[in-house]
């Protein structure tokens, strides 16, 4: 396939791996459950659903007792859709678009970018049938068999993009120009976010290089510019969002409350103000749900909690209590408790998270918005209590006291350990040496979960199922020559689409993409530093090294391990600004804290707590000082995206005003030339007159003086057509979308015959095969 470029990307609304099929999205049902005709009817249903918002449907096989339904939008209707919902955008009260797009109901207009078009493609899957869509919804409904519903991947462009960022050491604009054109603003706020924090990590880094040289640990200079440093770059991003929100044109975005389709409502009540029906759950419910979270917070701390003590019991133990004949690696003996720990955590955290999303899910949110900053919230709480509470407990708890407690919690029997224990002095180091091993194993475990391993382990599956979907088939077909040619025509994928399908199947299998991890990920990262990075100076050289190789694995990860998401528009990194400002500021309690109490060698029994009190009170006051004074710089500054934008809408409002002006002066003129020349008119007739004299000339003048100022340069041709009307962009699209109408077979009979051919199928490989070979879900 040929390179692409960012403009050949804006002229291809949508492309797949083989883009001469044009498959724009891809549903997978599942029919393992259920008898034959009962799929058979849930499947005529869905395709009706399909093709009534007119949307082109062809089937084949999945792996196992699912099939693919492969969907096409006519381009006429794709780009009806996509003016409809530009205009729909300038519409509103507040619209995200200042500009009226040019045409009327029947105007068809090409996708700006590959991510708009598929957008428009995901609102006429999934919305209901009052919104104008097919209602269709996987794992929800009357669709819960519908197991997978995303876009196929753009595997030429993709894989350039990969290729690109690969040969390169920084994301410029460029580049996330192309993400977003792929991925959507979403995703594409993600990789602006962790490519403008790792370049602010380099000044940190070089500081901490200088301190780790020439200075100690717990340095209060260096405690003082993590401070600065912090608060600096959540300002900056804050403004570096509206910037690239303003660019991507989607400033504002965030207020359209989208909602979904998961929310279940108990009863209707109409607005007093505005007349509009409101569909309600009772909010003593929602609190009533909500509440359930914090009981789970409360016993997973409680529960690490109890697995760090008894980690820290046994290192003690094992460094300071056994004597073993192991000495030549009681070194290594003793880190053992927090190595396993923290290649654990990662795992613990994920479990947390999971249990956490289908809390989120019974709470029964009414918009898309509310549903993020409750998952927000509860991944911020799981993260901060398996992140950071093993350090906190290390350095407030363990260190200054961990002699006291062992001994309080050693039982009396174990006089050995008890006579150690009474002599025991834990090292101050011993705090360091966990924020190494928690921040940098838990970056190192973390990557490999996410990235390596699901890579990994949907490869080496994808394989196998198709290894013995193969066998299976030729194997039934061997010994069933009566079915032969039905199981030849609907079970053999064709040798043009074989490459197309294999790749739509093993996308199909593979895990959701979930931006919000990620986002989340970096905002731990962000904590560890703010937090903790005082006591390691070298730790913000250790995050600048892994997110240059976060950055690419996680477009890996997106582009070649996971699905592809729905191009979902935002204008941040949503809710998650807001843990990056917490964070900041438990950064100014717990970094003057701990310079305070680990500088130097004084001894933790001479550590006075009203100094620690007042320290820990001037570093907040100071906090808040210094990040009034840069949010005020930075408004005093300004942005110069926004000022262009704003000089740009009020040029184009000068020029409408001057248009509009120059015709009624022009009109005036003319009337009172035909009122000397013809006497005195009707006052209607010269009111009718000249209403349309001046609509037809402002019609004739700005189609060619203002246009160009209205409508911004990315406004494509306009044509006009019939939404039944189709334009292929290759022959074997045509070919492959229209083979139902030349097999004389309707799609839903076509899925008929494969669901039965699918069945009989299993059946078959279930009398003929040993019982522990079987599997009887597959």
């Amino acid at each position: 396939m040929p390179g692409l470029s960012l403009n050949d990307l804006s002229s291809l609304p949508i492309e797949t791996e083989e883009p001469e099929f044009e498959v724009d999205w891809v549903l997978v049902y599942d029919f393992s459950e259920i008898e034959s005709s009962e799929a058979i009817e849930e499947f005529t249903t869905l395709v009706k659903d399909l093709e009534t918002v007119g949307l082109q449907c062809q089937v084949r096989h999945g792996y196992g007792l699912s099939v693919l339904v492969l969907l096409r939008v006519p381009r006429n209707l794709l780009g009806n859709e996509v003016y409809r919902s530009r205009y729909v955008e300038y519409k509103r009260l507040r619209p995200i678009v200042h500009t009226r797009p040019i045409g009327d109901k029947s105007t068809v207009v090409k996708a700006k970018s590959s991510a708009e078009a598929l957008r428009t493609v995901y609102h006429l899957v999934t919305w209901t049938h009052e919104q104008g869509g097919a209602g269709v919804t996987a794992n929800f409904g009357q669709w819960t068999r519908i197991r997978s519903s995303f876009p196929p991947h753009e595997a030429g462009a993709t894989r350039k993009l990969l290729g690109r960022l690969a040969r390169k050491m920084v994301v410029d604009m460029d580049d996330l120009d192309r993400i977003n054109d792929l991925f959507g603003e979403k995703v594409a706020f993600y990789y602006a976010f962790i490519q403008c924090y790792s370049l602010f990590l380099i000044v940190p880094a070089a500081a901490g290089i200088l301190c780790w040289i020439f200075g100690e640990p717990y340095s209060f200079s260096f405690a003082i510019f993590l401070l600065a440093w912090g608060i600096f770059f959540t300002e900056y991003w804050k403004r570096q969002e509206i910037d690239l929100s303003v660019r991507w044109n989607v400033r504002g975005v965030a207020a359209l409350k989208v909602n979904r389709p998961q929310y279940t409502w108990e009863r209707q009540d109409v607005d007093p103000i505005t007349g509009q029906v409101r569909r309600v759950f009772p909010i003593y419910k929602r609190l009533a749900r909500q509440a359930l979270f914090f009981p789970f917070a409360i016993l997973a701390g409680l529960a690490l909690g109890a697995a760090l003590a008894a980690t820290f019991f046994l290192e003690a133990f094992i460094s300071d209590v056994y004597d073993g004949s192991t000495e030549d690696h009681h070194w290594a003996l003793s880190y053992l408790p927090t190595i396993i720990l923290s290649c654990c955590l990662p795992f613990i955290l994920s479990s947390l998270t999971s249990i956490a999303s289908r809390m989120s899910e019974y709470e029964n949110y009414r918009t898309n918005d509310d549903y993020d900053l409750a998952q927000t919230r509860k991944t911020f709480v799981l993260n901060f209590v398996v992140s950071f509470l093993p350090i906190f407990i290390t350095a407030y708890i363990y260190v200054p006291y961990g002699n006291r407690l062992l001994l309080y919690f050693t039982p009396s029997s174990w006089t050995a350990a008890i006579k150690v224990l009474q002599n025991l002095q834990i090292d101050p180091e011993r705090l360091q040496q966990e924020v190494i091993s928690l921040s940098m194993t838990g970056q190192v475990m973390s990557f490999g979960e996410e990235v390596v391993v699901p890579y990994l382990r949907g490869r080496a599956s994808a394989r196998w199922r198709e290894y013995k979907r193969e066998s299976q088939v030729s194997r039934s077909m061997h010994m069933r020559k009566d079915s032969e040619q039905t199981e030849r025509t609907f079970l053999r994928d064709s040798p043009h689409e074989s490459a197309m399908l294999s790749r739509i199947r093993w996308e199909a299998e593979a895990d959701v993409y979930d931006v919000h991890e990620d986002i989340m990920e970096m905002c731990v990262q962000f904590g560890y530093l703010v937090l903790f990075g005082v006591a390691w100076p070298l730790m913000p050289l250790g995050f600048l090294v892994n997110n240059w190789i976060e950055l690419r694995g996680d477009l890996f990860k997106l582009c070649e391990g996971s699905q592809r998401p729905a191009p979902i528009r935002a204008d941040s990194i949503g809710h998650s600004i807001a843990a990056l400002e917490l964070l900041t500021w438990l950064g100014s309690l717990s970094t003057a804290a701990l310079a305070y109490l680990y500088h130097g060698e004084q001894p933790m029994s001479q550590i006075r707590l009203s100094y620690l009190l007042l320290i820990v009170f001037i570093s907040e006051q100071a906090f808040l000082g210094f990040k009034l004074l840069v949010s005020y710089s930075f408004s005093i500054i300004g942005s110069q995206v926004v000022r262009e934008a704003e000089s740009k809408r009020f040029l184009m409002r000068k020029t409408y005003l001057e248009t509009f002006s120059e015709e009624a002066a022009s009109t005036s003129q003319e009337e009172l030339a035909r009122i000397h020349s013809t006497g005195q008119r009707s006052e209607d007739a010269s009111r009718t007159e000249k209403g349309a004299g001046s609509q037809k000339d402002f019609r004739a003048t700005t189609g060619t003086k203002a246009r160009n100022l209205r409508d911004g340069p990315d406004v494509q041709p306009m044509k006009e057509g019939s939404r039944e009307e189709d334009d292929y962009q290759t022959e074997t699209a045509q070919r492959f979308w229209e083979s139902k109408k030349e097999d004389q077979m309707s799609t839903v009979e076509a899925g008929a015959r494969l669901i039965v051919a699918l069945k009989e199928l299993h059946q078959h490989r279930i009398n003929h095969m040993p019982n522990d070979d079987v599997d009887k879900s597959k």
